[in-house]
């Protein structure tokens, strides 16, 4: 009989081996356990059905040595050299510590998913209050789909941090939460409400997700177009599943299409209407107001816009927005040129090649963050 580390050796005669996607039995040891009774069904959360299509058939003495949920092949590859039994186990309980980038994407993309069905389908909805500002509007459907997103990523990582804007604390309370260790969901559930509500088909679900303050993984739904955009730190932006790049032959302003914002608190929003007023043609190709910051990093991300800005966005603004621009080959900094991080509030994204001049009229225009 082998000893018990030699069980995670490379490929020892009495180890199953595992070929075309079975067990082979091999001498001196326990028939493999047999494979579940039924398929996990696409009804079950995301995170189960990437896990069930992972997993690996595996003997039943190997059955104790990975934590559940975890592939054995992940933990204990022979591919990957020689370990002992303990050394998997470690090995496996910090893989199950970090999570998987790609199960946060798949959770993420399902919520958004979720929640956009409901905006396309309630467009238009009454507004039931406004927040700060006048301008600041409710509806019914914003707290419905964060409840939507809220469950959905509850069921698969219970122990991740959530925050929505439907049901932020105070600022201070929302930087304090920002910088609790672990994952945390940042999340918008309509990022453009006036236009949901005034029936302008230009809102969209924002979620981006961070681990110890680090974005990790950023998706922007909009369900008027059926665009899922979407990004893994390291990895690229996707639009649909295909790979995004900013736009690569705008050089100068001279040939940029740039959009602001116009929100609802007045100190935002006359800065934004200074820098625009500086940025109007022939300084720039055009202006645009588009009402929701998510669709303006996402348009930036692929190409649509050039460039971006707003001197104070919300956490839940920007996140997964950020995390877009910056996997298709932009930048994003704060409207003085310092590195985006989560939490910075004024924003400026672009293409690259025009942010320093962009940043440039910015500061001239006093719009560098909100009026005091």
């Amino acid at each position: 009989m082998l000893q018990p580390w030699l069980r995670c050796a490379g490929k020892p005669m009495a180890m199953a081996a595992v070929t075309a996607g079975r067990a082979v039995e091999a001498p001196g040891r326990p028939a493999p356990a047999a494979a579940p009774a039924t398929q996990v069904p696409w009804s079950a959360p995301p995170q189960q059905r990437l896990r069930q299509r992972a997993e690996v058939r595996r003997p039943a003495w190997a059955a104790v040595a990975a934590p559940v949920g975890l592939s054995w092949a992940l933990c204990c590859s022979h591919r990957r050299g020689r370990r002992s039994p303990r050394a998997c186990r470690r090995a496996a309980i910090a893989l199950a510590a970090r999570g998987s980038d790609e199960e946060v994407l798949a959770v993420a993309s399902e919520a958004a998913r979720a929640a956009g069905r409901i905006i396309a389908k309630k467009i238009g909805a009454e507004v039931v209050k406004t927040k700060a500002f006048a301008a600041d509007l409710l509806t019914e459907v914003d707290g419905e789909c964060e409840e939507v997103i809220r469950a959905t990523v509850r069921q698969a990582f219970p122990e991740h941090g959530f925050l929505g804007e439907e049901t932020a604390g105070t600022p201070e309370a929302t930087a304090e939460q920002l910088k609790v260790p672990g994952w945390l969901w940042v999340v918008d559930p309509i990022d453009g409400t006036t236009n949901f509500a005034a029936g302008q088909p230009l809102s969209a679900v924002s979620i981006g997700v961070s681990r110890d303050g680090i974005l990790r993984v950023g998706v922007i739904y909009d369900p008027f177009r059926d665009e899922l955009f979407s990004a893994i730190v390291g990895k690229g932006t996707h639009l649909n599943g295909k790979a995004i790049r900013v736009s690569q032959g705008i050089k100068n302003l001279e040939h940029a299409v740039i959009a602001s914002g116009a929100p609802p608190n007045p100190k935002s929003a006359a800065p934004c209407f200074r820098a625009m007023s500086l940025l109007a043609p022939p300084r720039t190709r055009t202006i645009r107001i588009l009402g929701s910051a998510a669709v303006n990093f996402a348009w930036v991300a692929c190409g649509r816009l050039d460039a971006w800005f707003e001197p104070d966005l919300n956490a839940w603004d920007s996140a997964a927005g950020a995390l877009l621009v910056r996997e298709a080959g932009g930048r994003v900094t704060d409207c003085l040129g310092i590195e985006y991080v989560l939490g910075t509030r004024p924003v400026c994204a672009s293409n690259g090649a025009v942010h320093a001049e962009l940043l440039g009229v910015i500061a001239e225009a006093g719009a560098t963050n909100l009026d005091m």
